[in-house]
C-alpha cells in the first residue's frame, strides 16, 4: 500500500477547503453589502452558494457604487433591483451568455435563447407574464447551488418538487388550463421508483422529457421520438409493430396510451390485461395475439423465477451452482430481449427467444438435480462408513472389557 497517497489526499483536500474558505472570506471582506442585508440572511445563503465559490460578490449582478460603505451605493447609475421577469432573465444573461464568463466552468451560454422558445419563455416575452418559472423560481436568488449539489433545486432528486412548486398548484394551473396532479402521477410512476427510492440519479425526471431551460410538452406525434432517447431498442422495435403507422399520422399516442404519460408503468402482465382493452375491447383476434404473448411472458417468467428458487436453494446448502448460474443469466438475457421484443406485437419473433429462454431454464434444472443426486449418493456412500466405524468401536469395546477381565480389573 502506498503510504504517501492518503497523506497527499488529505493535503489536496485541506487546500481546497482553505481556498473555498478564502473565497468566501474575501467575497465577505470585498462586499459591504452583506453589512445591512445580513439580517436577512442572505450572508449566509450567499456565502454558500455557487456563486460566491466562483468569487462573484453582489456588485456583480446589482451593480452600485463600489466606493461607497453604506446604502448610498444604491444611488449610483448602474445599481438595479430588477422588479420584473423579464429583469431577471436579463441579468442572469449578462454572465451567462457571456462565452468568457461560462468557458471555464464548461456552461452552456445558450440557455436564454432556448428559454425564449420554451412556453415559460413564450409566455414571458410574448404576453408579459409575470407568473411564469424564470431562472431564479427554479434555481434560487442567492443560496443558488450546483446541479449535482443535492441541496440544489435543480438536482435530479429535487426536480419533481421544483417543477411542483407551479405544476401542484390548482388554482395557478387553473389560469392555463393544465392538470395539477401531474407531480403526483409522476410519483407513482417506474421512473419516479428508480429516482427516489432506488436512487438511480439516471432515471427520467420532468426535464428528461420535457427540457430545462427549453421547457415544452411534446406533441403526440414526437412522443415516441422522446422516449426513444433512453429506450432506443423499444422504440426500433416498436417501428415494426402495427402500431406504428397510426401512431405516425396521431392516430395512436405511441408509448404514452400503453404506459401512460407522467405515471409511466412499466411493461408487466396487468398493463397488457389493462392496456389492450381500451382500444380492442370488442376484438377478439387482436385480444388473442395479446393472450398468446402474455402467455408466452407468463410462463416464461414462471420458469425463470423458479429455476432461480432452485438455484438459490442449491447455492445455500453449499452446492457448487456456478455452472447453473451462469445458465440462469442466459435464460434471464432470453427474458430481457422477450420484453423489449413484445412491442412488435409478432409471435413468430417472440416464440424462438421463448424456446431459448425455456432450454436455459431447463438445462439449469438438470444441473441442479445431478448436483442433488451427487450430494445425496454422497450421503449414501458415509453409511456403511459409520456402520463399518460403530462395528469397530463395538469390537474394541468388547475386546477392552475382555482384556480387563483377564487381568483382574
Amino acid at each position: 500500500m502506498n503510504l504517501f497517497l492518503p497523506s497527499l489526499i488529505y493535503r489536496r483536500a485541506s487546500a481546497a477547503l482553505l481556498l473555498l474558505a478564502a473565497g468566501s472570506w474575501l467575497v465577505a471582506a470585498e462586499d459591504f453589502c452583506l453589512n445591512c442585508h445580513d439580517h436577512q440572511k442572505q450572508r449566509e445563503q450567499f456565502l454558500g452558494s455557487a456563486h460566491a465559490q466562483a468569487g462573484v460578490i453582489c456588485r456583480d449582478c446589482h451593480g452600485g457604487d463600489a466606493k461607497a460603505k453604506d446604502e448610498t451605493a444604491h444611488l449610483a447609475a448602474n445599481f438595479q433591483r430588477p422588479d420584473n421577469k423579464k429583469a431577471i432573465a436579463a441579468m442572469c444573461a449578462r454572465c451567462h451568455s457571456d462565452v468568457r464568463r461560462m468557458n471555464p466552468y464548461g456552461l452552456p451560454t445558450d440557455q436564454l435563447d432556448r428559454y425564449k422558445t420554451s412556453k415559460h419563455g413564450e409566455q414571458l416575452f410574448g404576453s408579459n407574464d409575470q407568473k411564469v418559472a424564470i431562472c431564479t423560481d427554479c434555481h434560487g436568488v442567492h443560496n443558488i447551488f450546483k446541479v449535482r449539489s443535492p441541496q440544489s433545486p435543480t438536482h435530479p432528486t429535487n426536480i419533481p418538487q421544483t417543477c411542483g412548486r407551479c405544476h401542484s398548484d390548482a388554482k395557478l394551473m387553473a389560469g392555463y388550463k393544465l392538470p395539477s396532479d401531474v407531480v403526483e402521477q409522476y410519483k407513482t410512476s417506474y421512473h419516479a421508483h428508480l429516482l427516489l427510492q432506488k436512487g438511480d440519479l439516471s432515471a427520467p425526471t420532468c426535464v428528461t422529457c420535457h427540457g430545462n431551460h427549453g421547457a415544452r410538452p411534446p406533441g403526440v406525434a414526437e412522443v415516441s421520438q422522446v422516449c426513444g432517447k433512453c429506450h432506443v431498442r423499444q422504440a426500433e422495435l416498436f417501428g415494426k409493430s402495427p402500431h406504428a403507422e397510426p401512431a405516425a399520422v396521431g392516430l395512436f399516442g405511441g408509448c404514452i396510451s400503453c404506459h401512460g404519460n407522467h405515471g409511466i408503468q412499466k411493461a408487466s402482465l396487468n398493463l397488457f390485461a389493462e392496456a389492450c382493452v381500451k382500444c380492442h375491447a370488442k376484438d377478439a383476434k387482436q385480444l388473442g395475439v395479446r393472450d398468446q404473448i402474455a402467455g408466452l411472458l407468463r410462463q416464461t417468467t414462471t420458469d425463470y423465477e423458479s429455476a432461480t428458487a432452485k438455484v438459490r436453494e442449491a447455492t445455500r446448502r453449499g452446492l457448487a451452482t456456478d455452472d447453473e448460474q451462469l445458465q440462469l443469466q442466459e435464460a434471464h438475457t432470453h427474458l430481457t430481449q422477450l420484453e423489449a421484443l413484445q412491442h412488435t406485437l409478432a409471435i413468430p419473433l417472440l416464440q424462438p427467444v421463448a424456446v431459448r429462454a425455456e432450454t436455459a431454464v431447463k438445462e439449469t434444472l438438470k444441473g441442479v438435480a445431478w448436483l442433488e443426486n451427487v450430494e445425496n449418493w454422497k450421503r449414501r456412500a458415509l453409511i456403511p462408513i459409520w456402520a463399518f466405524l460403530v462395528v469397530m468401536a463395538g469390537l474394541f469395546a468388547a475386546k477392552r472389557r475382555q482384556i480387563d477381565k483377564r487381568e483382574g480389573k
